[in-house]
Parts: C-alpha cells; sequence; structure tokens
C-alpha cells in the first residue's frame, strides 16, 4: 500500500493550551515527519503536523477525528497532500 504525507494545521482552543503535550498526543496517534509551530495572532500559534499515512479509502477523516479528540485542540484542517513513492 501507498504512503501519504498529510500536511495538518491544529488549531489550540486557546493560548493556554500545553502546545508541547498536544504535539506528544499527536506523534502517539500518527507517525510523524516534521513539526511546527505558526504563529496566528495575539499569542495563539498553530501546529503544523507532517504525518505519514497509508494512503486508504476514506481519506484523511479518520485521522481528522482521533487527531480533534486530543483535549485542547479547536480546529484540525488539512492543508496539503502528497504521495510519497
Amino acid at each position: 500500500m501507498a504512503k501519504v504525507a498529510v500536511t495538518i494545521k491544529l488549531m489550540p482552543e486557546s493560548t493556554d493550551v500545553d502546545l508541547d503535550r498536544i504535539e506528544a498526543a499527536v506523534k502517539g496517534l500518527v507517525e510523524v515527519h516534521t513539526v511546527s509551530r505558526e504563529p496566528v495572532a495575539f499569542g495563539l500559534q498553530a501546529l503544523r503536523v507532517v504525518a505519514v499515512v497509508d494512503d486508504a479509502a476514506g481519506g484523511t477523516e479518520q485521522l481528522e477525528r482521533e487527531l480533534a479528540g486530543i483535549h485542547g485542540i479547536g480546529n484540525v484542517q488539512v492543508v496539503g497532500l502528497t504521495r510519497l513513492l
């Protein structure tokens, strides 16, 4: 089965959310290639995660649901998808 790199933007619920804890939780759910922090506004930062997953039917919906279930995440947005060779 082929692999895909999914770029996901994770918005925390507030500036009080521990991004290190969220990053650790994400790494426990999925194979992470890179994680970076992206300033949004007024001290709020989003996590930009590039995850490697199987190219399965149903796309990224299951991954999005799992990530949205992490405490402290307010929004999950897929911003890119690339098939790996």
